[in-house]
């Protein structure tokens, strides 16, 4: 599907003033990490702690709370947002695991960033189910792909590991846009 197609459907939708709120997911921002680097092997070790990261599990998609981009109208008022916004990839925590050790399990880097293509117009109507609008305020949100995961560490002078915790990483991979009326 093009650009162009894309943004024709999201306008579509976007133009029925019964749909409050559409969502638009771009799989394709998920592209996964083949680092070979999932985790410490209890081998020959230096004096440092080793790190793990295990159990990785998808966890349900999150809406933002934070708009990327916000339009507001009256009726008869075009409103449009087009823009590319750059959304940082985040862990709730690392618990002493190293950046790279999270990527490569995670399957995604943990300290990039994607970049969220937001494009969506249409007309503030007049009217919604008989109600008379007075505005329109159009939100576009970022939507993440959540995974959870564990952290284990085997001290320096152990040859057993203990979880240090578990932490939640989150990667904008799609849009929610949002449409709130204010009636007169």
């Amino acid at each position: 599907m093009t650009a162009s197609e894309q943004n024709s459907i999201i306008n579509k939708y976007l133009s029925d003033s019964n749909v409050h709120e559409l969502i638009v997911l771009d799989e394709s921002l998920l592209e996964e990490n083949s680092d070979s680097e999932k985790g410490a092997s209890p081998n020959a070790r230096a004096i440092i702690n080793q790190y793990k990261v295990q159990n990785v599990q998808a966890g349900a998609d999150v809406t933002g709370s934070s708009g990327l981009a916000t339009s507001i109208g009256g009726p008869g008022v075009v409103l449009n947002i087009g823009q590319t916004k750059s959304v940082a990839t985040t862990v709730s925590a690392n618990f002493g695991a190293s950046n790279a050790a999270l990527s490569a399990s995670i399957g995604w880097s943990v300290t990039g960033t994607t970049s969220i293509t937001i494009s969506g117009t249409f007309k503030v109507p007049s009217k919604v189910n008989g109600e008379i609008v007075k505005s329109l305020k159009f939100t576009a949100y970022s939507v993440y792909k959540t995974k959870k995961y564990d952290v284990y560490k085997m001290p320096w002078n152990s040859f057993s590991w203990t979880k240090q915790g578990t932490g939640t990483a989150k990667k904008a991979y799609g849009v929610s846009y949002k449409k709130v009326y204010t009636y007169k």
